[in-house]
């Protein structure tokens, strides 16, 4: 009884050692497991666990606009904090509450400087982002190699995103340049629809975002990003701007965080964008310099 026994745990033990070295192999040849359905966000929590990312006193969070806006070096050169720009394509509000959870608790931040646009507040949740939130610190510090068994895809979806991955690099804390230089003629009148049903529960998910950085004694920095003028060109549309803008204002400084507002189409004319939402890197250079003056006397 005891031979075949034995021979069923060698075979078992023999094909756990074989699937083991191939997905660390696969791993080690940049096919990356698939956490979430978002590429950009999964290549970016191993690029901080490569950094082995551990100090970050200042800690920034958003959409595209958060990660292309803020000028890394020189927002580097001018604050002495550890510094680290964590955001990603796509998120909305309540994506970025559901990973600052993680974030807080891994990093313990002083301050979290909150970058927003109107696309933030559109759209539903990605429950995806949960296999990330939901892991284990060791996976997520140590062993990121685990994802592929803990959230499973074929091996055929792994090597498919990584070949169909758009490149992109990002800088020593996290954020990035864009390499576009010009108008994105395919975006420039693009205007997504706002408010939507999704709208609420965003705004909804400012507040436990702001409330739960208050509990953790974390200064949160709320910024609105420029928007191209066109974006609000009638009574209408400049209408909700304004009502979006005072909503996140009440919510923010209610729990006693700072709201910076930046839309000013005097200072961020249309040339400084290459679509409605994002400024080229000239305008990202004049936003930094500008968020820099301001949170002197708030970032110690």
């Amino acid at each position: 009884m005891k031979k075949p026994l034995n021979r069923f745990l060698i075979k078992v033990l023999l094909f756990a050692l074989i699937l083991t070295v191939f997905f660390e192999t696969l791993f080690r040849l940049g096919f990356a497991p698939i956490v979430t359905n978002s590429t950009f966000f999964d290549q970016k929590m191993l690029a901080v666990q490569k950094q082995s990312i551990k100090n970050v006193k200042l800690l920034a969070m958003g959409s595209s606009v958060a990660l292309y806006e803020l000028n890394s070096k020189i927002i580097a050169r001018h604050i002495e904090l550890p510094y680290y720009n964590f955001a990603s394509w796509g998120l909305q509000i309540t994506d970025t509450k559901a990973l600052l959870t993680s974030f807080v608790s891994r990093y313990h931040p002083r301050y979290v400087i909150l970058c927003s646009s109107i696309g933030d507040f559109i759209t539903p949740r990605n429950e995806t982002y949960l296999n990330y939130v939901n892991a284990c610190d060791f996976i997520k510090n140590d062993m990121p190699e685990c994802f592929y068994f803990t959230n499973y895809n074929s091996v055929y979806q792994v090597v498919r995103r990584k070949l169909i991955t758009y490149p992109i690099a990002l800088d020593q804390w996290g954020g990035a340049s864009l390499s576009i230089k010009e108008i994105n003629k395919d975006k420039w009148n693009e205007h997504n629809i706002f408010p939507t049903r999704y709208t609420p529960g965003n705004y909804l998910a400012l507040e436990s975002l702001a409330s739960f950085l208050k509990t953790q004694k974390v200064k949160l920095i709320f910024i609105q990003v420029p928007l191209k003028k066109s974006y609000a060109n009638t009574h209408q549309s400049q209408r909700l701007l304004s009502w979006h803008f005072e909503r996140c204002r009440s919510i923010v400084e209610a729990q006693g965080g700072t709201y910076l507002n930046y839309y000013n189409t005097a200072v961020f004319a249309d040339n400084l964008f290459t679509d409605q939402y994002h400024l080229l890197n000239e305008g990202s250079i004049i936003l930094t310099k500008e968020i820099l003056r301001d949170l002197k006397g708030i970032v110690r």
